[in-house]
Formats: structure tokens, C-alpha cells, sequence
């Protein structure tokens, strides 16, 4: 009862009302834990019996089956008619281990942080008990209800049996005292999914710059967005996209992950048939193998063939906003000052686009363009602009363009964008575009329409 007695002490100064709207304290979410206790212990409603759960609302969340080293999103409601101010924690251990941490939690938002067992914020050193709770702006002082906290959970690495969550809500009346408030308490118990059992296949050649050019770029260089197919990447129905993990791609999706060169890429896209990557940041060049690793991390990793694929200084390509059969292809490009779509117009029902104009300052949205600097790690999300190393030229309809910028797309994993000017003496149409960087040009077929 030490914790509990001393909370209880902590609420009888002018920092306990600091504490309550910056967090809970550890260990406060109601859960079977050793140790583990409730908000009663501070906050209370005297016109009704002691306990959480007794007034008229109630604390919600719902989580699924995880699948080992998966990431879920998890929402925790706390809903009362008569609350003012509102806080939350949640916490998640294995049911074979009560006394044991089970996975990682990770805020996404002002609402929510996480802290550590030792009354630290997190990220919590490894094996320790973390709980995710509100933050000083996420009890939203004055609204009505019900409000919702939004955090990410990362399940363990293998298979630990059944997880069970604890959470906690308080429903507060916003007087900045732990009196008259609600605490309301839930539980939820989640097993493993089903660990997959397929026999993972990388087709010949099925290694590909992501752009999808025709005829395909058969080779990626560090950093560069490139696309595997083949069959039984994940279940049939499968379409799971890019995870955050502390602010960079997750190298695991769904307990899928590619391997280059026995290195992790980072994710984009996982289906059955599918997978879109970034290559790492490895200074090999000349061919390296790739791999697939299903139920990643666990004990029972399913590996598939190994493919090679060439990695060279620079491997450009366009990405495209429509792919043709024909293999020519409006690039995905926007006006660099009004940030339109620019192509022509009705290219894709129901969306806005220009065609450029002479003068214009046009950015062509690219991957495979090779180091820069700074340079910027795979999986990372670049804070800012970093250019290519290496010099790129670009022609519209056969006429040089004034490059203005060659490098990452700030915020974007392995996007790059060249900024031109279009020239003044281009013809109107949908002109042939070629960019090179070390000596290495896009392949034939892109076009951007230029209409005076």
C-alpha cells in the first residue's frame, strides 16, 4: 500500500493538482496486477459509493489480435454526462506474467504520453512497466464528453500467449481538486494471431524500381523506394501500409520484412502479391541478395527464395499519377509555388489539374536519385531539404531545364523531388521528360503536358 499511501499524501498539496492534469502516476489503471491500484485511491465522489465504476458513464477501448512486432492503434473513450476535465491510463502485461511488461506504447499526439514504472517519461528502458496517460492539454478542460486519447501499441517481438489491457478513465468536474470526479475502469484479454504459414515466392526479375516505369527499372540504390512481387507475401486480402515507430518506417509489418543484403528495409506497403520498400542505406554496389522473412522476429520466421537485384550509385525514375499500357505516363508533379497537380486536365475523374505554362517552377516527384547531403538514414523522415550530391539535368521535349533543386522531399522516406523551370521555348503538348544524375537517365515514356 506504500504507492497508494503516498499518492494519497501527494493529493493534500498544491502539486497534486499539477500532477493530475500532467499525467497519472504509474501504476493507477485497475488492472489484476501485483501492485496495481485505481484512481479512487485520489480522486473520489462522496455523493456516491466508494469505488470506481459507480457514476454514469464509463472508460472504453478495444484492441485486436496482435500479431508478433505489429503495430495497432488503440483508443481509449471516457465518457461521462457530467464531467468537465478528463484522464486516462492503460497499461498491457502477458497473463502468463503479470509482474512483466508486454509490448511498447508510443504517443502520437499532445493528448497522450507515455511514462515509465520509475515516474520518467518514456521511451522506458527495455523490460520495464510503462503506462500511457493523458497530458496537461489532453484533459480538455471545459469540454463535455465523451473524449477519446489515441495512442500506438507495439506488440512484443514473439508470441508471449494472452495480453490483457488494463485502463482506467477519470471524469472529472474540472475544479482542480481530486473531489467530485468519476473513475471508471475496464479490461480486455488478446491472444496471438495465428502465426502465417505460407510459402513465400519472389518472382524472377520481380524486383523493381516502385515508379513502374516501362520498360521497369531493374535496379535501386541506398535509399530508393523499390517494389517486390510475387506470391504469398501475406494472406490472401492483406493490405497493410507504412507504421511509425519513434518517428521512423517501421522494418516490420504485420511480422513481414525484406531483407537487402541481410539488412532490414523499411516498409510501405504489404499484400499478398506486394511489397513496396526502401532500401537501405548500404554502400554496396554490383548485385545484392533480397529476401522476404514472414512471422519476423519470432521463432518461427518463414523465409523465401533469394533474388538478386543490382544496386548502383543512382537508379532514377519518375513516379507516375496514371500508368498507361502504352508505358508513357504523366509524372506525379505539382506547381512548386501554388502546389497544384499539374497535368492535363480530367487526367483523374474528379481531381484538379493544370497543365504547366512556360516560366513555370514545376516539382517532379522522383526516387533513386542517390546520396545527398545531408545525408539521411533509410527509414528516416527528412526534417528538411538535403540535395543530391551528384549534379542532375533534366529535358522537357528534348529543350534543357534550369534545375532549381535536386533532392528528398522534406517529411517523405526515399521521395526525392527536382524543382525546374519550365523553358520558354518548349512547344505545347505532353512533352518527353528525361532527368540524369551520374550519368544514369530516367527511362523513356514520361511526359508532362505543357499548355501555354
Amino acid at each position: 500500500m506504500r504507492r497508494a499511501l503516498l499518492t494519497s499524501l501527494l493529493w493534500l498539496t498544491p502539486v497534486a493538482t499539477w500532477a493530475f492534469v500532467t499525467g497519472a502516476d504509474p501504476r493507477l489503471t485497475g488492472g489484476p496486477f501485483p501492485t496495481e491500484f485505481d484512481c479512487t485511491e485520489c480522486h473520489s465522489n462522496t455523493a456516491l459509493p466508494f469505488g470506481p465504476n459507480k457514476g454514469p458513464g464509463n472508460v472504453s477501448f478495444s484492441v485486436q489480435k496482435y500479431t508478433p512486432g505489429a503495430k495497432q492503434r488503440i483508443t481509449v473513450t471516457v465518457n461521462d454526462p457530467s464531467a468537465r476535465r478528463w484522464g486516462f491510463e492503460i497499461t498491457a502485461r502477458p497473463a502468463n506474467a503479470l509482474g512483466s511488461q508486454a509490448g511498447t506504447f508510443q504517443n502520437i499526439d499532445g493528448n497522450a504520453q507515455v511514462i515509465c514504472d520509475n515516474l520518467t517519461a518514456g521511451p522506458c528502458p527495455t523490460g520495464m512497466l510503462q503506462f500511457a496517460t493523458h497530458t496537461r492539454n489532453g484533459t480538455r478542460l471545459g469540454q463535455t464528453g465523451p473524449i477519446s486519447f489515441d495512442v500506438d501499441w507495439t506488440a512484443p517481438a514473439s508470441d508471449v500467449g494472452d495480453i490483457i489491457f488494463a485502463a482506467a478513465g477519470n471524469a472529472a468536474n474540472g475544479n482542480d481538486q481530486p473531489t467530485g470526479d468519476n473513475i471508471y475502469t475496464a479490461q480486455a484479454r488478446i491472444s496471438a494471431e495465428s502465426l502465417v504459414t505460407l510459402n513465400p515466392k519472389i518472382s524472377a526479375g520481380g524486383i523493381v524500381g516502385a515508379g513502374l516505369s516501362t520498360p521497369p527499372v531493374q535496379a535501386i540504390t541506398a535509399n530508393s523506394i523499390f517494389s517486390i512481387f510475387g506470391t504469398d507475401f501475406a494472406p490472401a486480402g492483406t493490405f497493410k501500409g507504412a507504421e511509425l515507430v519513434n518517428g521512423r518506417l517501421s522494418t516490420n509489418v504485420g511480422g513481414v520484412c525484406v531483407e537487402v543484403a541481410g539488412a532490414r528495409a523499411p516498409l510501405f506497403f504489404v499484400s499478398a502479391g506486394q511489397l513496396n520498400a526502401q532500401a537501405p542505406t548500404l554502400s554496396a554496389t554490383g548485385q545484392v541478395p533480397v529476401d522476404i522473412v514472414l512471422n519476423c522476429g519470432t521463432s518461427n520466421e518463414i523465409r523465401s527464395n533469394v533474388e538478386s537485384v543490382m544496386m548502383q550509385a543512382a537508379a532514377p525514375q519518375f513516379f507516375f499519377f496514371v500508368q498507361n499500357d502504352n508505358g508513357k505516363n504523366p509524372i506525379a508533379a505539382i506547381n512548386a509555388v501554388s502546389f497544384g497537380l499539374m497535368g492535363t486536365t480530367g487526367l483523374i475523374p474528379g481531381v484538379t489539374f493544370t497543365p504547366a505554362k512556360p516560366g513555370d517552377i514545376v516539382a517532379l516527384y522522383s526516387t533513386g536519385l542517390g546520396a545527398t547531403n545531408p545525408a539521411y538514414q533509410a527509414g528516416e523522415l527528412p526534417g528538411g531539404i538535403g540535395s543530391t550530391t551528384s549534379p542532375v539535368t533534366v529535358t522537357i521535349g528534348g529543350v534543357n531545364a534550369d534545375v532549381l533543386y535536386a533532392g528528398v522531399a522534406p517529411g517523405l522516406a526515399g521521395l526525392y523531388q527536382i524543382n525546374i523551370r519550365v523553358p520558354d521555348s518548349v512547344p505545347d503538348g505532353n512533352l518527353p521528360v528525361s532527368a540524369s544524375v551520374a550519368s544514369v537517365s530516367t527511362p523513356a515514356g514520361a511526359f508532362l503536358t505543357v499548355k501555354r
